[in-house]
């Protein structure tokens, strides 16, 4: 996991969703979809692994009466319980998390996988995927599309706060990561932000996916300025690889 993240929007919850607006509840919309596509029905449970604020995990929670959030940021978690008191939100990490029970859909939005960055800890992060599954669930991860980077967004707004900041992204091939800088003008002052993501191709992720006992579906890709560079990743798992 990216320790060393430095993000003034995980220190306040409430500027992360303004500046990430979901775009009408883009992703839960495409979920909905996939949902029904794959399963021709809505899941009776779902797990949200990397729910942040939780508040594409409230848009399905109206829909599928089991859900759990797991974010591993306490502030996002206690801003979740506060804004959206009647869903089991837990303080989580991905690569050892352990519910002790299974779910009909997983969903990981916000780019939450390409924050782990080892190949050992992306099998570990695939082997809680595959715990917390039976045959037939289905999976949905954000991640970044290695042929869109050019699309992520440049400047950042907190409308509250009249704040902006200026991204620089630089690539790292030979890593397969991607660092990310913002620089914030805010209140007078500059505050400065950086943060590394993992990228994987997509047949990598298809490699990582089968052999813990998922079968990719298929990508799509879901329109708006935060999420131009994002690839969603639909897959199903058949059991034990």
């Amino acid at each position: 996991m990216e320790h060393d993240v430095s993000n003034l929007l995980y220190r306040h919850p409430e500027w992360y969703e303004s500046v990430y607006d979901g775009a009408g509840h883009a992703a839960g919309r495409l979920a909905e979809t996939q949902f029904q596509a794959v399963l021709g029905r809505l899941p009776a449970s779902l797990l949200d692994i990397g729910c942040g604020t939780g508040r594409d995990l409230e848009y399905l929670a109206a829909l599928i009466p089991d859900v759990v959030g797991v974010d591993y940021q306490q502030t996002m978690i206690d801003y979740a319980r506060a804004q959206r008191p009647g869903i089991d939100f837990r303080t989580g990490d991905m690569r050892t998390l352990r519910l002790h029970r299974t779910f009909e859909a997983i969903t990981s939005f916000g780019l939450a996988l390409t924050y782990i960055h080892d190949n050992h800890d992306i099998d570990r992060v695939m082997t809680t995927y595959a715990t917390h599954s039976v045959p037939g669930t289905v999976l949905i991860l954000e991640t970044l599309d290695p042929g869109k980077l050019d699309l992520l967004p440049a400047r950042f707004t907190i409308p509250a706060m009249h704040a902006t900041a200026d991204a620089v992204y630089r690539h790292h091939p030979g890593h397969q990561l991607l660092e990310r800088t913002r620089v914030w003008r805010l209140d007078g002052e500059y505050v400065r932000d950086s943060v590394r993501f993992r990228v994987l191709y997509p047949q990598e992720l298809a490699h990582y996916l089968d052999r813990h006992g998922f079968e990719l579906l298929g990508t799509h890709t879901v329109a708006g300025e935060k999420t131009a560079a994002s690839m969603f990743v639909v897959a199903q798992y058949r059991g034990e690889a």
